[in-house]
């Protein structure tokens, strides 16, 4: 935006010294002729009233055409804006989705461990009854091998 904001600034300045190169290019005001008419004046070296009018009309010209310019820039800059805007907004809620979807992994990943535990707390409890003979039961080959 910086850009924008310098161009903006080099477009006034080049309008300004344009339209004061213009105005340095006039001749003094000259003093009202008491007789004679005003075409058999000699002009001083400066520019007839023709000159001048054409120059006003071109400088008039380069004015609209550093506003259109202007008006434009500021369009594309309120666009940019609006699309930096959305794409923000779009990360953000990709970032929190992302984060949400992370938090429900560990969640997970927690539930997981702690079913692992009470299987392994409810294995170990079964272990000494496992290991108990069965009253009534058919003997073990290394219980009939001690015999």
């Amino acid at each position: 935006m910086t850009l924008n904001f310098r161009t903006l600034r080099l477009i006034a300045l080049a309008a300004a010294l344009c339209a004061t190169g213009a105005l340095a290019q006039q001749s003094d005001p000259r003093p009202a002729m008491p007789s004679g008419d005003a075409h058999s004046a000699i002009p001083s070296s400066g520019m007839d009233m023709a000159n001048m009018k054409s120059e006003l009309e071109k400088m008039r010209a380069q004015m609209e055409q550093v506003q259109a310019l202007m008006k434009d820039s500021m369009a594309k800059m309120a666009a940019a804006d609006a699309a930096m805007k959305t794409h923000m907004e779009t990360m953000h809620a990709s970032m929190k989705s992302q984060m949400d979807l992370q938090q429900a992994m560990i969640d997970h990943a927690q539930t997981m461990t702690d079913h692992m535990l009470a299987m392994s707390d409810h294995m170990a409890m079964m272990r000494p009854s496992i290991a108990m003979p069965m009253k009534g039961a058919m003997p073990m080959k290394k219980d009939e091998q001690k015999k």
